[in-house]
Order: C-alpha cells, then sequence, then structure tokens
C-alpha cells in the first residue's frame, strides 16, 4: 500500500513546520516500510496513522524537557498509555507482543535518538559521530561506519538534536550554530549545524564508560601495577598533576581513575565546560562553566579559591584560566590536576605558555616558565594507540627550569616512566627521581 502523500505532508507541516518534497517523501516512505514490518499484523498504512497519531498526543501530553527521555520509565508509560488508546480509537487489533514492538518503534522515532538510539545505549560504544546520511560508532578504541544507520533527513537529525539538547537549556540555531553540552548520562554532546556545518548537521557524542575503574585501566593494559602504585601515592603525597594527551585519547578517564586515590576527608572542587567528570568521591563540590556567559572557567576558578577546598580539579585547561590554575596550585591547593590537550609532555609545556599569556597579564616569558616550574610535579601523558587501546605513554617529573643551547629558559621535564612498545611493558627510566623521599614518606610508594 503506497504512502498517504496528504497525512504526512499535514503532519510535517503542523508538526516539525518543514514542506515536504518528493524525495523526502520517497526517503520517509521507505523508512517507515522497515518500521511497520517490525511489527507483526501492521499493516504500513496502519503505522503511519498510529505514528501522526501518537505524535500530536505526545506534543500536547509530554513536556519538552521529557521528549528527550525515551528510557524514562515514566514517559515510557504515558508513550504506551497513548499507544493503546490510539490502537484503540484506530480499531486496530495487536496481540502484547506486537503492541510492544510499537511502542519501541515509536519510542526510539519520536521521543529517542532516533537510528542512534540502539549505540547511545550500549555500554561498548564509546563514540558517535552522525550526520545526516552516515553514522560512525567506536567500540574498543576501533571506529566503524554503521551499516545501513542514517537519518531520513537533515530535519530528522535536526529534530533528534533538539531532543538531545532539550534538557540541558543549550540551544543551537542561526545566532548559534554549534553546541558543547553534556547529556544525562554524563555523555559529551559537540554539534554543529549549517552555515558552519557545510554540508549539514553534525553530531558528536563522546561516551565515558561506567566500568572504567582502576581495576580495568589494569585489564586493559592501559597501565601496569607499578606505575599506578606510582601514581596512588604521587596523589596521596598531594603532587600537582597535568594529563596530556592528543583528543579523545583517555584524559579524561584517566583524571576519574587518579581522583579515586584522593582520601575521603579531602574536599575537590571540579570545574569544567562542560561538566563530564564522574569522580567517585564523596566529597566533590562541580561548578559547570558557559564561556556563552561571564560564568567562565576563568571566573569559577577564581571564585573556587573563596570555597576553601583541599585540591582543585579542571576537567581541561583551554585558556586563560590555566594562570589562575597554577595560582591555585602553588597557593595551598596542592594535589590539584588538570588535563591539557598536546602530543607529549614536552608539548604540554610550551602549550601552557601560551595559554597562560592569553589571561592578558603581560607577564615575561621567563616569569611564565618559573610559575610553571614552581606549580606542577608531574606531567602524565596519555595516547590512543594504532591499535584502539588508550593507554599512558610517559609520565615526566618537573625538575625546575633550564636553558637550551640556544640559551633559551623552559621547564626541565625528567622522564620517570616510559611504555616500551617492544615489550608491550612500562618501564621506569629515572636516574635519579627527585620527589622518590616524599612519594616513600608521604605516599607509601614502595620502590
Amino acid at each position: 500500500m503506497g504512502i498517504d502523500v496528504a497525512l504526512i505532508e499535514s503532519l510535517a507541516k503542523n508538526c516539525l513546520g518543514f514542506v515536504v518534497n518528493d524525495e523526502l517523501l520517497k526517503s520517509a516512505d521507505e523508512e517507515l516500510i522497515i518500521a511497520a514490518e517490525n511489527i507483526p499484523g501492521m499493516t504500513h498504512q496502519q503505522f503511519l496513522n498510529i505514528r501522526g497519531h501518537v505524535q500530536e498526543q505526545l506534543s500536547k501530553r509530554l513536556r519538552p524537557e521529557d521528549r528527550s527521555k525515551s528510557r524514562d520509565p515514566q514517559v515510557r508509560s504515558q508513550l504506551k498509555s497513548i499507544v493503546m488508546r490510539a490502537l484503540l480509537d484506530l480499531s486496530i487489533p495487536l496481540g502484547d507482543y506486537a503492541a510492544q514492538t510499537l511502542v519501541e518503534e515509536l519510542g526510539n522515532d519520536l521521543l529517542g535518538f532516533g537510528p542512534i538510539e540502539p549505540y547511545f545505549y550500549d555500554p561498548e560504544v564509546t563514540e558517535i559521530k552522525a550526520s545526516r546520511d552516515i553514522v560512525y560508532i567506536e567500540k574498543n578504541g576501533i571506529e566503524n561506519a554503521a551499516e545501513g544507520v542514517h537519518f531520513r533527513d537533515e530535519q530528522h537529525i535536526r529534530d533528534v538534536l533538539e531532543r538531545m539538547i532539550a534538557p540541558t537549556g543549550r540551544k543551537v540555531d542561526l545566532n548559534n550554530p554549534e553546541v558543547n553540552a553534556r547529556l544525562f548520562d554524563g555523555s559529551r554532546l559537540i554539534a554543529q549545524i549549517p552555515p558552519i556545518a557545510v554540508k549539514g548537521t553534525m553530531i558528536t557524542i563522546r561516551r565515558f564508560r561506567m566500568d572504567m575503574t582502576v581495576e580495568n585501566l589494569l585489564k586493559r593494559k592501559a597501565v601496569s601495577e607499578e606505575v599506578l602504585d606510582f601514581l596512588k601515592a604521587a596523589i596521596i603525597s598531594r603532587l600537582n598533576i597535568v594529563i596530556s594527551g592528543g583528543t579523545s585519547s583517555g584524559k579524561t578517564t584517566v583524571l576519574n581513575c587518579l581522583a579515586s586515590f584522593i582520601p575521603a576527608n579531602e574536599s575537590i572542587i571540579t570545574i569544567e565546560e562542560p561538566a563530564e567528570l564522574q569522580l567517585q568521591h564523596p566529597n566533590v563540590r562541580p561548578m559547570e562553566a558557559n564561556s556563552q556567559t561571564e560564568y567562565t572557567q576563568r571566573r569559577l576558578v577564581q571564585s573556587s579559591l573563596r570555597m576553601a577546598p583541599k585540591r582543585i580539579i579542571i576537567g581541561e585547561c583551554r585558556a586563560g584560566e590555566t594562570f589562575d590554575m597554577l595560582q591555585a596550585m602553588n597557593t595551598g591547593h596542592e594535589g590539584s590536576i588538570t588535563t591539557g590537550h598536546a602530543n607529549s609532555a614536552w608539548h604540554c609545556r610550551s602549550r601552557f605558555v601560551n595559554m597562560v599569556q592569553m589571561a592578558g597579564m603581560e607577564l615575561p616569558y621567563e616569569a611564565i616558565i618559573e610559575q610553571i616550574a614552581d606549580a606542577v610535579d608531574l606531567f602524565v601523558h596519555v595516547k590512543k594507540d594504532k591499535n584502539g587501546r588508550r593507554r599512558l605513554d610517559h609520565i615526566c617529573e618537573v625538575v625546575g627550569v633550564k636553558k637550551n643551547n640556544e640559551g633559551i629558559l623552559n621547564v626541565n621535564l625528567n622522564p620517570v616512566w616510559r611504555y616500551n612498545p617492544q615489550k608491550d611493558a612500562f618501564e621506569f627510566v629515572a636516574e635519579k627521581f627527585h620527589r622518590c623521599e616524599r612519594l616513600v614518606e608521604q605516599g607509601g610508594w614502595k620502590t
């Protein structure tokens, strides 16, 4: 049976606010035929009719912020009630299994994240990259295209994006064509729409595994027991640590795990934009910055200094807040942690100089170098290797400042641990570790 063009055009105009062309109708027809085939005892036309009916009722009965909670038990209960009522109103007899399947199909399509819904709730998926015509997913560090998965059209992916960000209070439109938000489960959403997304809406979701504990880091060989004992002692000894690495290298995961070593009686303030840390600690006060307002990361770092935390954790230093973070590390907030994008520990120290300069303090270069050397104790570098494994790569100790052969002053880094790819093992490489006594006496490190 063919698609009811008049009905689809009416629904599109009234509910979605756009005009349907022939190409869209063909695409929608194919998608809905596939959906109808999943419902035993239901024809394509019946599915189309009930979908329109349910969509209309959902728009009336659900609050906007609830329309993105497809897995919420109360929302699912309301959806089921609406579907059952619609089956009666439209005289469509279905068995229990078919009715439940219908609820699932309509929930994903009208309330959930459309074609990417199953991947969003798959605990093995760590990244989703979606555009209108193709979806890529990452599992175990390996990225592949999801076969046969796509959105019907540009409006479809935009509708899903709107549902994603509705509970966050963020918006995306022509004046704000990019959004960076934290989803309800802690996942990080970055999305762009035209005009900056030239070929149509792009959605990137980075999910943080709930099971990525210290034990699982060991199981996945992201770190060895010896290195982990070293880092635990460093945390307990209140060393200031910078975790460096490239995009999607596992910096946040390592930070989460290291923070679990912080003693329970020490208060922590976390500052992020957006908030994505999931610290397993009883005394955490999280703060979320918004660069589109006056409440930037830099302002929140300054505010946190008046809130008497024992430690400050900044999810990622990107700009001028780096100066304030170094100030905090140097003024009684030992044991603080942050992350930074960089290709190595040596690259990260250089980026820190640039980011401090972005604070607009007009400090001399040498003064910035001295401040970094005084504040930071360790650079911990992580990377994603060619096999998709996220692991530690090297750890360097800061040992004052040193001039190079050209007479330029820089932060002096002493390599302590390094991953050996030939042995697939971590090796202690320091001829002398200058903080050894501190880690042994204060952190209980056994050399």
